[in-house]
């Protein structure tokens, strides 16, 4: 039996911040210990080679897999980047190689706005806040939000779960934007600031996360304080750089999810400059949530969390999704497309 579950049935499970957090930490945990493994993510551009990842103009197909002993789950995953967004996800036994079940994920086209908080973008969340919890400083007056979409949204929702803040100060990466405020109000008690520049930002925020599409430098490392701690969604091919070679020369603690990473735009950059060289990238994020190694040394660290995402934090999510349908009794069960699916 294969369970076949779509995004009408997606749509009917509640899935909060915790619970995404809980198995996207899990996955890092399990990654830290040497007990998960993963492909890279591998994409072929179809349309808009020249453009960064997933930006308008483009479209791709992508493909990756997962495992994770403890979680006992593989998972195999393709993406579709045209004018819509979809994502199919095989979910297998590990022992026995049988297909426990296909789920397909939507999002809306490229530059519409989402009218809720969906599964990816808690995804993306979750790992920014994990970056935060375990590389941050105890005590958080304010949050930054520096992008104010999907990953900005998905990310506040989840650093509500971790950290305990007053304030978020907020700034869409090319304007002042207050649609986010009355957004995520909804979501989250503390009060929400819009401001008309990235600086300001910076200049009132302990805790940083950027999500934008940026291809040249918007975070400056003059603007960064003492102490902050900047969880990097936004970046995530070689065409695309958020923060500047600053940045990353002032980080006394730089935590990668995946030796992509380095192809990232202003990582490598970073290191073709010399403005950091590999010895300064200290590990990955699964290593300091495995407790080998520690997220900052001291108060007055700067501390960068750079992430591309990863297909065990993904498949950490799919699982999830699995996990809940089956519960609810959502989805349809396919007797005969066993055999098709690999199934004896």
């Amino acid at each position: 039996m294969v369970l076949l579950i779509d995004h009408k049935d997606i749509a009917q499970i509640e899935m909060t911040p915790r619970e995404v957090i809980d198995v996207v930490e899990s996955a890092y945990r399990q990654d830290g210990l040497g007990f998960a493994e993963e492909t890279p993510r591998l994409e072929i551009k179809i349309k808009g080679k020249d453009l960064p990842h997933i930006a308008k103009g483009t479209t791709s197909v992508g493909q990756g897999m997962a495992f994770l002993v403890e979680s006992n789950v593989f998972i195999i995953s393709y993406t579709f980047h045209f004018d819509f967004h979809k994502y199919i996800s095989h979910v297998l036994d590990p022992e026995t190689g049988q297909t426990l079940a296909i789920i397909k994920r939507t999002r809306g086209a490229f530059g519409t706005k989402p009218g809720a908080i969906d599964s990816g973008m808690l995804r993306t969340g979750a790992a920014a806040a994990i970056g935060a919890k375990y590389m941050a400083n105890k005590d958080v007056e304010a949050v930054g939000i520096i992008g104010t979409g999907r990953i900005g949204r998905g990310s506040l929702a989840c650093l509500a779960e971790e950290l305990k803040f007053d304030k978020v100060y907020t700034h869409s990466g090319r304007r002042k934007d207050d649609s986010f405020t009355e957004f995520m109000s909804e979501h989250i008690d503390a009060e929400i600031i819009a401001l008309d520049t990235i600086e300001e930002v910076m200049g009132k925020s302990n805790v940083l996360v950027t999500g934008t599409y940026a291809q040249d430098p918007i975070i400056k490392g003059k603007w960064l304080n003492d102490g902050t701690h900047i969880s990097g969604m936004g970046a995530d091919g070689p065409k695309k750089a958020e923060m500047d070679t600053e940045v990353f020369r002032r980080a006394s603690r730089i935590l990668i999810d995946s030796d992509k990473c380095l192809k990232i735009g202003e990582m490598a950059k970073s290191l073709e400059t010399g403005a950091i060289s590999m010895k300064d990238i200290q590990g990955k994020i699964g290593d300091v949530v495995a407790g080998n190694i520690t997220g900052r040394d001291t108060p007055e660290d700067i501390t960068i969390f750079e992430s591309d995402g990863t297909h065990i934090q993904s498949g950490s999510v799919v699982n999830l999704i699995y996990e809940k349908a089956k519960k609810q009794g959502l989805g349809n069960e396919m007797d005969d497309l066993s055999d098709f699916f690999v199934n004896p």
